[in-house]
């Protein structure tokens, strides 16, 4: 005989595979349930909890349980368009910012001032960051108005009176290149190819006594899509506590390392780290959302300076994201994504496959980039494919071929541009 428990499980389980309920609809109240079942509030919840533990359901804090996939929700799945994918976390991130204005206006209404960010939104980050391997505590954490804002304050920040040099790599994530020259600021460059960094070089720059920051992205690097091994990693860390240099790393592509590489941070036995990570590539750009991971001692300079410019960080977007991140949503789009990414990039290994380039290159599941020698990069090359991108760097130049429905067709162009002489 079915227990009530079980029938209550069984009927929303048909209701949705029936598509009687619909992602995001809003389930009856434990007390109304009760009365339909004529079974008590703890039975009712019980079947709340086996539905929300099979990732049927989430519930939002003192509003009640949601639907989380519907039937057409997972029959999309098993061929995801990337054209549909962008509206999946919208349409679920938008339900978010619903609900953080439905019965919550006491945090909007009666808000104490909090500089590091909302405190929900701290526990939730807080756990998210167990993800990445990134162990932390609590009060290290600060909320920023996304990771242009983080590394715009470091900048600012005066830690020595002797250290006033930041070293990038080269190249390296635009806007950060772009925000050390806007203000003038004082920096130094050192290579990064597809093999990675040339480890004597680093040494030498942090032996001048000049760099007070190291800016680097060790995984999935912006623009070259690499990561380095952990030999560099440790390399990197031993030199930045022999020369008391601070090291930013920017793990902003973490949520698409399939790999799950060790950041910089997990290995870092010296407080030598600052840990950055945004949400904008995994949801929205227009999401200007991160997070920031500071050893204790730098964190009240980090505020003072954020209050400077940012009284407050979004606190209706920090609510939303908060109960973006706790009923599951991220994780579950995040899972989505690294189908839709590696449906990609099995595609684009295999047609990448029936070439044999001469140079060196790196695949990732968006872009292929290929390393050439300078002087190499022609008008055949140049304005030969539809897509393709040029990247300037010290000792080569870098062409970018993207994802997309002509990759095939750019190939070809591509291979015979890189077949006729300089």
């Amino acid at each position: 005989m079915t227990s009530k428990y079980q029938q209550i499980v069984q009927d929303i389980l048909a209701g949705i595979e029936e598509r009687h309920f619909t992602r995001g609809q809003k389930l009856p109240s434990i007390r109304k349930l009760s009365e339909q079942y004529q079974c008590s509030k703890d039975t009712v919840q019980k079947a709340m909890l086996e539905l929300k533990y099979q990732n049927r359901i989430y519930a939002v804090e003192k509003s009640g349980y949601y639907i989380l996939e519907d039937q057409d929700f997972q029959d999309k799945t098993i061929s995801l368009n990337p054209d549909d994918f962008l509206q999946l976390p919208y349409e679920d991130f938008r339900t978010c910012v619903h609900e953080s204005l439905i019965g919550r206006e006491n945090y909007l209404f009666n808000y104490y001032h909090q500089q590091e960010g909302l405190e929900e939104l701290i526990i939730s980050f807080h756990q998210l960051l167990t993800t990445y391997h990134v162990y932390c505590k609590k009060d290290q954490l600060v909320i920023t108005a996304g990771s242009q804002q983080a590394l715009y304050i470091l900048t600012q920040m005066q830690l020595t009176t002797d250290k006033q040099e930041i070293l990038i790599e080269e190249p390296t994530y635009h806007r950060m290149k772009h925000l050390l020259e806007q203000q003038a600021l004082p920096y130094q460059t050192i290579e990064r190819t597809l093999s990675g960094i040339d480890l004597e070089q680093l040494e030498q720059a942090f032996r001048s006594g000049k760099i007070k920051y190291f800016y680097t992205i060790p995984r999935l690097h912006n623009p070259l899509g690499t990561t380095y091994d952990s030999d560099t990693q440790q390399a990197i860390l031993q030199l930045a506590e022999q020369y008391d240099v601070y090291v930013i790393e920017d793990d902003y592509m973490a949520d698409f390392d399939s790999k799950k590489t060790l950041p910089l941070h997990y290995l870092d036995c010296h407080n030598r780290v600052i840990y950055i990570k945004s949400f904008t590539p995994t949801l929205f750009p227009a999401l200007r959302l991160g997070g920031i991971v500071l050893p204790h001692y730098l964190r009240k300079c980090f505020l003072q300076h954020k209050s400077l410019i940012d009284y407050d960080t979004n606190l209706i977007m920090q609510k939303a994201l908060s109960l973006y991140i706790d009923n599951g949503m991220f994780a579950r789009n995040t899972r989505h994504l690294h189908q839709l990414k590696e449906t990609q990039e099995t595609e684009m290994r295999e047609k990448v496959s029936q070439y044999q380039f001469p140079y060196a290159y790196h695949l990732t599941p968006d872009i292929l980039t290929i390393q050439l020698p300078k002087g190499k990069i022609g008008p055949r090359l140049k304005y030969g494919t539809r897509s393709g991108k040029i990247i300037t760097g010290i000792s080569y130049d870098y062409f970018q071929l993207p994802y997309s429905n002509n990759f095939g067709n750019d190939l070809d162009a591509l291979n015979t541009a890189l077949e006729e002489p300089s």
